[in-house]
């Protein structure tokens, strides 16, 4: 009798099938993200490692090449935990009762994953240590999660807190000129009963410049807010250009102090939103020319030097200075250091802001009172 042969049709769904099969071995190799290990133990030391065959899913390695190299795990282990890992082996051996130790490794493929490893001792009617399992589990996207979570409650404690000294200072400043407004109210209907026109046009002037300043402040706060939500898509930008356009903002006052205000060339070209850009320049410059004080030859410079990893951009001036000790509380939401200056002390905070926002770091440099200052920050240059 002779056998059947196959036909096309039966050799292509065989095929389709074997395909199908080893699909679904791939992904359920993909999923695993456990696996077994067995140490054996002579004389109470480890004679030899028995990998689980799912543990190429893990590590990136294959059993056998765990059985051809004896070291192979331990020089896996990120170096920063093998002491770790080393002491927990070394406790296990001993017979000290041992907890599950999280730890990173380093796959074959070079990617960085952390593991839960939790041995399980096994030990003859004497007591001896015969051997012990561990139970490697791939615990990378529970620790990304949780960083996450953790990175979340600092920002959110971070502002937590800074909402407290808003919601305090807030009502702090807007109280002034509010007591300003109604106190010469009060005046002004007296005086325009008695006539006095002098007093009347005072009292006029004082409680428009309060109206003014609780205008400035509720403007400034709702830009602080603002930013992070409303933000023009990122695009190459000349720091040079948008220095010139800073500095013609804020000219009139420049002019009126007499400082000079110069722009260093060649500035290069940077990466994102211009409008955010040149209001960071503006602030930074319109508040040297502010703090400039009595100098007889004021002037203020926006330049940029040039390190090893990133170019660093800086607004000096010639002002009067900020002691070190006050170097980070200036960036703060209305820490103003002379509260009888102009402002409302948002601007500098908003400006940290909006560096933050393109991936920089603001920070002042100054020896202290009289020595002027300069206001560092770094912004993403243009990729070449």
């Amino acid at each position: 009798m002779m056998s059947h042969l196959p036909t096309t049709s039966e050799c292509k769904q065989t095929e389709e099938a074997l395909q199908e099969s080893e699909e679904r071995y791939r992904r359920i190799t993909d999923a695993i993200t456990d696996y077994i290990y067995t140490v054996r133990i002579r004389e109470g030391r480890s004679e030899e490692t028995i990998h689980g065959p799912a543990c190429v899913a893990v590590t990136g390695y294959t059993a056998e090449e765990f059985k051809a190299n004896p070291y192979l795990w331990i020089q896996m282990v990120h170096e920063e935990d093998r002491k770790a890992v080393k002491k927990q082996a070394a406790d296990t051996l001993s017979g000290v009762k041992v907890e599950p130790l999280e730890h990173r490794i380093i796959r074959k493929d070079g990617a960085i994953r952390w593991v839960r490893n939790t041995p399980v001792p096994y030990y003859d009617t004497h007591g001896e240590l015969l051997s012990y399992d561990g139970l490697i589990q791939d615990v990378t996207e529970r620790k990304r999660v949780e960083e996450e979570r953790r990175a979340l409650i600092v920002e959110l404690e971070a502002k937590n807190a800074e909402l407290e000294r808003f919601a305090y200072t807030v009502s702090h400043d807007l109280k002034s000129p509010l007591i300003t407004i109604r106190g010469f109210l009060g005046l002004l209907e007296r005086h325009m009963a008695r006539g006095d026109a002098e007093r009347i046009k005072a009292d006029i002037a004082y409680i428009s410049n309060a109206a003014e300043k609780m205008e400035r402040l509720l403007s400034e706060l709702l830009e602080l807010s603002r930013i992070g939500r409303v933000v023009n898509p990122p695009e190459e930008v000349s720091l040079g250009k948008v220095a010139c356009e800073a500095v013609s903002v804020v000219a009139g006052r420049a002019t009126e102090r007499g400082v000079k205000v110069e722009i260093a060339p060649d500035l290069p070209v940077v990466y994102g939103d211009p409008a955010r850009i040149r209001e960071v320049l503006e602030n930074l410059v319109d508040n040297a020319v502010k703090f400039m004080d009595d100098h007889p030859d004021p002037h203020v410079e926006i330049g940029a030097r040039r390190g090893d990893k990133e170019t660093v951009f800086y607004v000096r001036d010639n002002g009067v200075g900020i002691d070190p000790k006050y170097h980070e509380k200036v960036f703060g939401l209305f820490d103003r250091l002379d509260q009888n200056a102009e402002g409302t002390g948002v601007g500098l905070a908003i400006v940290k802001r909006i560096v933050e926002l393109h991936g920089g770091g603001i920070w002042v440099e100054s020896q202290g009172a009289g020595q002027g200052c300069t206001v560092c920050f770094t912004l993403s240059e243009k990729s070449e």
